[in-house]
């Protein structure tokens, strides 16, 4: 037996030896922090762009998901949350994840595999259904409905935080919220209140808005504005036709309104044979959306409604972050149709001077808030690289 393991050591050597240093380098990356977090975020990679091969899947253990239920007092009473999290009994950086209109999000394929796996790899998720009351893919009749519900959602956002840091199996010197399209504008200026903004101790914003009426002028004119230069830009036709309800919706004559309505929201050409019969008020309404004309529609709506143009800026992180307390990860998707990116960079902007880290980067491999299938491998590769590279910043924060 003896001469038989000589024999084969002798003629395998390299091959054994290969092993053994594989086995030690190995060793010695997991034994050292930065190179463990960069393994497992590494590892992350192919749950984030959906691949039906897990490696953490298939080396970890199945996390704990279970159903939660806050009591949100300033809210609308009862808030229903799912919470993901390892099964070890240890303390471990947790975040809130927040993602706004959206009905269903707790069921959402992409937010059950992304928070399934931050659980194999160590870390508590809790995703709160944030109210909502319209349908699925649906936005409200105006922008009235959306606010209302936006500002039920800062306080569900604040009571999912304090509820977190509460639970035996968190770190509460390590819990923070991930925002996602309006759900990150909406728990921007949830972390920034005076409750809960020295309890965050970090923030990842993907795809927000920084001003809702800043966002109301880039739909309106289909075109975004920064640092003084100007681009086109092609906004999803839904939230158009939003903002033409909005301000159509106060004008006192049901003529009026239904003129408007027939040119600007259901796009009747025949319809604009009519405006000859809108009043004056209607009529330079009429002008104002035909010119695509910010500066009027917003002096109009301020008049007949100001309480909703407050509203608009206070639930904007514009009006907040000048609070905000916290280490901040912003991404956006350079061809967002919803939002456009220079809202995250104005982000960036107004809280560089916030006393900590920003971490700004831009993409071309998402949609939206979601990733698509790579049209540029070169592109896409360097994508790649930059999403590993800030996932790993910010894992470092949480494992």
């Amino acid at each position: 037996m003896r001469e038989r393991t000589i024999r084969f050591l002798r003629r395998f050597w390299l091959a054994v030896a290969i092993v053994i240093l594989f086995v030690a380098m190995w060793g010695a990356l997991w034994s050292v922090r930065p190179s463990r977090v960069l393994i497992t975020t590494v590892l992350i990679a192919p749950d984030l762009f959906g691949s039906p091969v897990s490696v953490l899947g298939a080396i970890g253990e199945e996390p704990v998901r279970e159903e939660v239920w806050l009591d949100v007092p300033e809210g609308r009473g009862l808030l229903v949350a799912d919470v993901y999290r390892p099964k070890d009994g240890y303390a471990h950086g947790a975040m809130v994840i927040s993602v706004g209109a959206a009905p269903r999000i707790r069921d959402h394929p992409g937010v059950v595999r992304l928070s399934t796996a931050a659980a194999r790899a160590g870390m508590v998720v809790m995703i709160p259904q944030l109210y909502y009351p319209f349908q699925e893919n649906v936005l409200p009749e105006d922008v009235q409905g959306l606010v209302a519900a936006f500002g039920t959602n800062v306080e569900e956002i604040i009571a999912s935080h304090r509820w977190l840091r509460e639970q035996e199996y968190t770190d509460p010197d390590r819990v923070g919220i991930f925002g996602a399209s309006a759900g990150a504008g909406i728990a921007l200026v949830s972390a920034s209140d005076p409750r809960i903004r020295q309890d965050v101790d970090f923030f990842v914003s993907l795809g927000t808005y920084y001003d809702l009426v800043d966002l109301v002028s880039a739909i309106t004119t289909e075109s975004i504005q920064y640092n003084g230069s100007t681009e086109p830009w092609e906004p999803w036709l839904k939230s158009v036709r939003v903002l033409y309800n909005s301000v159509i919706s106060y004008l006192p004559r049901e003529e009026d309104r239904e003129i408007l309505t027939r040119v600007f929201v259901d796009e009747d050409q025949g319809a604009r044979a009519l405006v000859g019969r809108l009043s004056p008020r209607a009529r330079s309404i009429y002008d104002a959306l035909q010119d695509k004309d910010p500066d009027r529609i917003l002096a109009f709506w301020g008049e007949v409604s100001p309480q909703d143009v407050a509203v608009l800026r206070e639930v904007s992180p514009s009006s907040a972050v000048s609070a905000l307390d916290t280490e901040l990860f912003i991404m956006h998707d350079r061809s967002d149709p919803f939002i456009p990116y220079v809202e995250s960079r104005r982000l960036r902007d107004a809280t560089a001077d916030n006393g900590h880290q920003v971490y700004f980067a831009e993409f071309d491999f998402l949609n939206h808030v979601e990733l698509k299938s790579p049209s540029n491998p070169i592109s896409f590769l360097a994508d790649l690289v930059k999403l590993i590279f800030y996932s790993w910043l910010l894992m470092m924060r949480v494992l």
